[in-house]
């Protein structure tokens, strides 16, 4: 295992769109590793494919990152401001035998090895042109600015005149993965990879290892996705002569059918935005999120981001894909709210309702809600329809044969809420802020009638809630308050007076 100075790794987002949930898994996989040896997890923006650029993306991916609790050493690094940097190498590449010019009608049409042959998959791209060296005359060539370099056109045609291919020997190629083990290439599979295109703007396969070798990457935690352009990628470092870092290939995450999970599958469920709206907790979906594709080593589920950052290690990372399951991602965030403070939940919950753009109204009523219904949460969003029966003033419509228990009787149940009803208008303040004392009168109410609990607990629940599960009716009265359960409770009655 690396020592702390030596270990640098990097989250390479591109600004296409959301946060999702795979790339949220791989930033914290780097992070954790990071800080597990002492070392620095730095941030790059690869928003060279200016076609898939989404606006506000990267604002976004700052926020969402953020809210996860994944911080990084130093600015964010923009790959578009290394162009010249990335040409610069492109063209070094070709002096070094290792890339070849292609003109762009050749990318189209002309292929080394036969058209069918290649479109079956039995053999790699291989441009006609491998020993040409330098640019091939074209009127749509592009200019070169004053340090010999590609300067770029803007406006250019589409097929302004060449690419700069990567040049694939024969052979094999291996990688010693610090996940997958050895993995041997046959390069007879692998493309002439284009590094520059047409426009002068580099793919990702040269800019990001051109960026790596230059901030000092050690570490490449990435994708599985991306093993198959592994061989190009230690092709460059070889061509270049320089020392390629560890590469750690982790699996995809899956959703529970299997298959990639994806927006076009899956929907806005695949982001972290959704989660952060929904009003997850990052402690939770950053807990969950570290355990889909490793584990502790023990029975340990529930860590906190420090927890996680002294147990992380690569020789825990999983091979095989790791399944979403929002089911245990609920559970993870049931546990982390009733694990908050009351005093903090309350605060988040506001925090979150006004977000959402609702007012709260009474502060004491949302407060008692709220505590109550804790155990009953998963996402902060689940709160407003728990807690719609408890918004005073609001009535609730339901049949009044739904105020009668299963094994009780019309007037045994009038009997049951009309004693209710009268040994809580005579409770005075002290009682009302009290759940056990609330519950103490309903028991008498009981023990001095012989009325059974179905005949006085469920009426009263109903009458408060107008449902047949909620808190307990105790509960019920304490977050409601005097009048307004004094209030239900007589619209109960009247109810039950005009259905018989």
């Amino acid at each position: 295992m690396p020592q702390p100075s030596q270990v640098r790794v990097r989250f390479a987002p591109s600004p296409t769109g959301e946060l999702h949930l795979g790339s949220a898994r791989t930033a914290l996989y780097n992070y954790l590793f990071a800080r597990r040896h002492g070392g620095q997890v730095l941030l790059r923006i690869e928003d060279t494919d200016q076609k898939r650029f989404v606006e506000g993306s990267m604002d976004r991916f700052f926020a969402d990152l953020k809210w996860l609790g994944i911080t990084f050493d130093g600015e964010p690094i923009i790959q578009s401001s290394r162009v010249e940097r990335h040409r610069e190498i492109a063209e070094e590449l070709v002096n070094r035998g290792a890339a070849y010019y292609e003109p762009v009608t050749d990318t189209v049409h002309g292929r080394k090895h036969g058209e069918e042959e290649y479109r079956a998959g039995r053999v790699a791209y291989r441009g006609q042109n491998r020993d040409l060296g330098e640019p091939p005359a074209s009127p749509h060539s592009l200019p070169k600015s004053p340090d010999g370099h590609f300067a770029s056109v803007p406006g250019a045609a589409p097929n302004p005149g060449y690419v700069i291919r990567l040049k694939v020997p024969e052979g094999t190629i291996v990688l010693d993965d610090m996940v997958r083990g050895r993995v041997e290439f046959d390069l007879a599979t692998t493309d002439d990879q284009v590094l520059l295109k047409s426009d002068g703007m580099p793919t990702y396969h040269l800019a990001a290892m051109v960026d790596d070798h230059d901030m000092e990457i050690t570490h490449i935690l990435r994708s599985e996705e991306w093993l198959s352009s592994t061989p190009k990628h230690l092709l460059i470092f070889k061509a270049m002569g320089w020392q390629p870092p560890e590469f750690v290939h982790l699996p995809v995450v899956l959703a529970l059918d299997g298959k990639k999970l994806s927006k076009r599958i899956h929907g806005e469920a695949v982001w972290i935005g959704t989660y952060r709206k929904q009003g997850y907790l990052p402690a939770a979906l950053t807990n969950y999120l570290a355990l889909l594709g490793w584990n502790p080593g023990d029975d340990r589920e529930l860590m906190t981001l420090d927890e996680l950052v002294r147990a992380f290690s690569l020789e825990r990372v999983h091979k095989a894909g790791a399944k979403f399951d929002q089911a245990k991602l609920d559970a993870f965030q049931s546990h982390y709210v009733r694990d908050l403070p009351d005093e903090e939940l309350v605060r988040q919950l506001k925090d979150y309702v006004r977000s959402i753009g609702e007012k709260v109204v009474d502060e004491q009523n949302f407060s008692r809600a709220a505590i109550v219904l804790k155990d009953r949460m998963s996402a902060l969003s689940t709160f407003c329809a728990l807690a719609t029966p408890f918004i005073p003033g609001r009535a609730h419509e339901y049949e009044p044969a739904l105020l009668i228990f299963k094994k009780s009787t019309h007037d045994a149940t009038v009997s049951g809420l009309t004693a209710a009803r009268d040994g809580l208008a005579a409770a005075g303040k002290e009682t009302w802020e009290s759940e056990e004392l609330l519950s103490q009168i309903l028991d008498r109410v009981v023990a001095s009638t012989g009325l059974t609990n179905g005949d006085v607990f469920w009426p009263v629940r109903v009458a408060l809630t107008g449902q047949e599960r909620s808190p307990s009716p105790a509960e019920c009265l304490w977050v409601l308050g005097k009048q307004e359960s004094l209030l239900r409770i007589d619209r109960a009655l009247q109810k039950l007076s005009s259905s018989k």
